[in-house]
């Protein structure tokens, strides 16, 4: 019995430390991988920007650009925004070729609807896998 827990603890173990490898590829990113918000007051609805990394060696198409989990339906993907515009950086969209080594700006606003903890995960498939994802996190407060 005891040697069952142990296989499973390295097992377990063995599988945080490939996938938190993966999801900190610095090559094949999106940085910041972790997005906090703060405290945000209700009603208002700040953006951020976080910058996709094509590591992968090769150009890829991007197909989709999805946000998902219990929060999804609080973070949206702004279009065409001065946050954007100011990056530099062309817009990641399904359609986008994008080259090896370079990047491409998303930018991610929330909408607060009302006071909670709001938890989703951005994440962009290209045509043959998927790039990193990151978390999107926020605390809306009443005003």
């Amino acid at each position: 019995m005891r040697h069952r827990k142990l296989i499973a603890a390295t097992v377990v173990a063995a599988v945080l430390v490939v996938a938190a490898a993966a999801y900190a590829n610095a090559r094949n990113s999106m940085q910041p991988a972790h997005v906090y918000y703060g405290t945000v007051v209700s009603g208002e609805h700040p953006d951020r920007l976080i910058t996709l990394h094509n590591g992968t060696g090769a150009r890829r198409m991007i197909d989709t650009v999805d946000i998902s989990g219990s929060g999804g339906y609080v973070f949206t993907l702004a279009a065409n925004t001065q946050l954007l515009a100011d990056s530099g950086q062309p817009r990641c969209k399904p359609g986008l070729v994008l080259r090896a080594r370079a990047s491409c700006a998303i930018d991610v606003r929330v909408h607060t609807l009302r006071p909670s903890w709001f938890r989703s995960v951005l994440s962009v498939v290209y045509t043959n896998g998927w790039f990193n994802s990151s978390e999107l996190r926020a605390h809306v407060v009443a005003p």
